[in-house]
């Protein structure tokens, strides 16, 4: 076939496809979450992880400007923290933060990015099977399994950023498609912009492409020879990444980010495991490896029933061919790293295995590796559409794909269904202890600061939130990396201080009670607000003042 009506036939593909991932989020989520300037549904949804993420914004983009450019100052004052570690993907929380000046207060990208990665999965698997194919109808229909694929459906706005899961598509894509024998410059740009943009979206989308674009130069070191040019792939994949986490400041939470290997595995039933999400019953597990969730659905189990049964009837020699072999590596590679240290099958932990210093601080740096089992169900579905497409023709192939992707809605209706009635909704108002905290309207810009003593997450939310909306700083934050012992350093030495007399008049206490015993002995007023207390070294006009 001409080149040219190819690239017309992939650009096609990619827009069909898109288009249907965009109509497939609006029938799902409804068009409300797309209004950029309306947050409410983000508070009242009930996800304190989306809440976290939106709040990182808000508090990245109150921050000064200063080098690393992705530090938050505003959240966990006086010490710094990586936009990175709020989840709230740093690519889009930069160029929000750029926009500051022109945006109003209230500014949300969360729902538009949800879209935009159902969009992508559409046309980054429509393009992976076009590629494989050749047919351009086929192409478009099947991508729809890769739009309403399980492992990206249920993180959406739950763990927004890791919907991207079209970063793994791009990267089979490009191991396809790019000659890494020609265009060396282009090639090597391309590793480091894909690099860049995979790293400011999550790390381990960042690491699990980075996987897979390993293996693609590994096979082009082996095929070709060419140890300079695979060097220089490597390189600038690896060098992009390392410099866009210390632009960002990955590195400033210092000792701590290693939280350790274990319970965040994947189960060896995770594939055809729906943890109860589907219509088919969930299988046991383990405690915590709902992060290894990377059940195919029952519609692709469905076609892998029907290809064990075609390959058992023609009893065809399988063709391992090199590439093929690598493909098999790489899913097998990511199936070990993602089932580590404690390998398991339904609720029985069948090995412990040692990882030992060095590969246990790998694992234990991605401590949720059960979340790398994600390329692999990826890789899965992608061979069992090309097996039936390959292997079945004409009618019998349109019937085998019509009813798989039946089965596949028909499974995630339940889900979906009830994501679609807790997100369709224009009439959220957000409230809480924010109403309880509306006398202090008229005091509230006397304060720059607002000093949480809770050990309560989803309040350190709410008070977050209003102290964003009043351009204050808070001393507490829920990052997916803590820094407990920078917080709770800051509450001792404001003990301290307030142990030799010393007060600082733009400080707010917000203190829980069971925590309050520890501030009875100072100069404080405490008022009883929503079941905390608010405390000031001035009297302020608020009713139920604390008797000590």
């Amino acid at each position: 076939m001409d080149d040219a009506l190819k690239k017309k036939e992939r650009r096609l593909v990619f827009i069909i496809a898109c288009i249907l991932g965009a109509v497939c989020f609006l029938i799902i989520y409804g068009p409300y979450v797309l209004n950029p300037f309306y947050d409410d549904w983000i508070f009242m949804t009930g996800e304190r992880d989306l809440t976290q993420h939106y709040l990182g914004f808000c508090m990245y983009r109150s921050s000064p400007w200063q080098f690393p450019i992705g530090l938050v100052t505003t959240a966990s004052y006086p010490h710094d923290m990586s936009v990175i570690y709020t989840d709230a993907i740093p690519l889009f929380a930069f160029f929000g933060k750029l926009l500051n000046p022109i945006l109003p207060q209230v500014f949300q990208y969360l729902g538009i990015y949800g879209m935009i990665s159902m969009m992508l999965m559409g046309g980054m698997g429509a393009l992976l099977i076009y590629e494989y194919s050749g047919r351009v109808k086929l192409s478009v229909i099947l991508s729809l399994f890769y739009t309403l694929a399980w492992t990206m459906l249920l993180r959406m706005f739950y763990h927004t950023s890791l919907t991207s899961q079209w970063l793994i598509l791009i990267s089979l894509y490009l191991w396809k498609r790019l000659d890494l024998s020609a265009h060396t410059l282009k090639n090597a740009l391309i590793f480091a912009v894909f690099s860049a943009a995979g790293m400011l979206i999550h790390p381990y989308l960042w690491a699990m492409s980075g996987g897979i674009l390993a293996m693609c130069v590994l096979e082009y070191l082996i095929t070709a020879r060419d140890i300079k040019r695979s060097l220089l792939y490597g390189f600038c994949y690896m060098f992009t990444g390392v410099i866009c986490l210390y632009a960002f400041g990955a590195f400033a939470i210092g000792k701590g980010a290693n939280l350790g290997a274990g319970k965040y595995e994947a189960n060896l039933n995770t594939l055809f495991n729906s943890m109860d999400h589907g219509i088919l019953p969930g299988l046991p597990v383990t405690l915590l490896q709902y992060e290894g969730f990377g059940y195919l659905g029952l519609g692709i189990l469905f076609i892998s029933i029907v290809g064990i049964l075609t390959f058992i009837v023609r009893m065809r020699k399988p063709v391992l061919d090199i590439h093929r072999l690598f493909l098999f590596l790489t899913a097998f590679i990511f199936v070990l790293f993602s089932i580590v240290p404690e390998v398991s099958l339904g609720d029985r932990v069948l090995v412990y295995v040692d990882l030992g210093k060095v590969l246990g601080t790998v694992v234990g740096i991605f401590r949720s590796n059960g979340r790398f089992i994600w390329p692999v169900s990826i890789m899965v579905m992608t061979y069992l559409l090309v097996f039936a497409i390959r292997n079945l023709k004409g009618r019998r192939l349109y019937i085998l794909l019509a009813l798989a992707l039946f089965l596949q809605v028909l499974d995630l209706s339940p889900f979906l269904l009830k994501r679609h009635r807790l997100f369709n909704v224009s009439d959220y108002e957000y409230s809480g202890i924010l109403d309880g905290l509306k006398p202090l309207s008229d005091v509230i810009d006397r304060y720059d600061h607002i000093v949480m003593d809770l050990h309560d997450g989803e309040v350190d939310q709410y008070l977050t939130y209003y102290a964003y909306l009043n351009g204050m700083t808070t001393n507490s934050f829920y990052y997916a990396r803590p820094n407990n012992n920078d917080t709770d350093g800051t509450l001792e030495a404001l003990r301290n201080d307030m142990d030799r007399g010393r007060y600082d008049e733009s400080l707010l206490y917000v203190i829980g009670a069971d925590e309050l015993y520890k501030y009875l002995s100072y100069d404080l007023h405490f008022y009883e607000v929503e079941g905390r207390f608010v405390g000031s070294h001035e009297p302020l006009d608020l009713p139920d003042e604390y008797r000590k």
